[in-house]
């Protein structure tokens, strides 16, 4: 299952969390699509005179996809605030660790082979044969945690970096421009979106995380080369798609925090200065997507 926010217990746990619905690729399009004045995930909203950015980002990426379509670099330009889904500057892992630990480990006893079915228990400890991780080490973790811990080492292996992401790299350079730096939600308030969902929704989760892995990094070469181009619709069908089979999901992990954000992105219509927004690319597409959202309004949506 190919998700929306990242999934790498990496150098940023928060990102991780965020649970991937886009992430990198080492398919090097970046070039070809500028010379074709192709499109960019990336859409400029206005409110009369008001403009604000919205940036569909991949949260982890390859170097190769570097530098980025001229358009991105304009708006953050044009901008003097970022608004991200969560602060990069809090969600290192040193900060993150007491919480993870409390909330993806098991504090009663269970543990997580007892918690799932036996099927799954085994699926995963055949995996487990060909990682760096034990058995072991798994079992104290919750199901959405080995979800997530094992979609993590496939995108590695990939050769796909959080460090690289496109929040990441506007983090960064907002952060030295001087520019002011807006959080949409917490890193705790990402992680709850899992692990509050039923035990048996986790388990479903994982399962189809175990039967898309042989498959995950072509689908995820094929994600980021239609981000690349700009093309909503092919993010929408392949990633939006994941969800069907899985409406709870679908419902906590983006209609509800869509609409949570929907306040923050009007008072940044509101401002007369521009503000660019950098959250996943499964947020912005879709019927319950950011731009419907602001279509819906009245705002003027126009692609860069």
């Amino acid at each position: 299952m190919t998700f929306t926010f990242v999934h790498v217990v990496k150098r940023r746990i928060a990102i991780a969390i965020a649970l991937a619905l886009t992430l990198g690729s080492s398919i090097d399009l970046s070039a070809q699509a500028q010379s074709r004045g192709a499109k960019s995930f990336l859409w400029k909203v206005q409110s009369g005179p008001r403009v604000m950015y919205l940036a569909g980002s991949v949260h982890a990426l390859s170097a190769d996809v570097y530098p980025l379509n001229p358009a991105f670099e304009q708006a953050f330009a044009a901008s003097d605030t970022l608004v991200e889904e969560i602060s990069l500057e809090q969600s290192g892992i040193l900060s993150l660790a007491p919480m993870l630990l409390t909330k993806a480990m098991y504090q009663d006893g269970r543990t997580f082979d007892k918690v799932v079915s036996k099927e799954t228990a085994d699926l995963v400890a055949a995996h487990l044969k060909s990682s760096p991780l034990s058995l072991e080490l798994i079992r104290p973790m919750k199901p959405w945690m080995v979800m997530l811990m094992l979609s993590a080492m496939q995108i590695q292996q990939a050769g796909f970096d959080p460090s690289l992401g496109l929040d990441q790299h506007f983090f960064d350079k907002a952060t030295k421009a001087g520019k002011t730096l807006v959080a949409l939600e917490t890193a705790e308030y990402q992680i709850d979106r899992f692990d509050t969902m039923p035990v048996a929704l986790q388990e479903q989760l994982l399962r189809s995380t175990l039967d898309e892995l042989t498959t995950q990094s072509k689908e995820l070469g094929s994600t980021v080369a239609a981000w690349q181009r700009g093309d909503a619709a092919a993010i929408e069908r392949g990633v939006l798609g994941s969800f069907k089979k899985y409406p709870g999901a679908y419902q906590s992990l983006i209609v509800e925090r869509n609409n949570n954000w929907m306040p923050q992105l009007e008072k940044c219509l509101a401002r007369t200065t521009p503000c660019m927004v950098v959250v996943g690319a499964a947020h912005l597409v879709g019927p319950d997507g950011l731009l419907t959202l602001l279509q819906r309004k009245g705002y003027r949506v126009e692609q860069q």
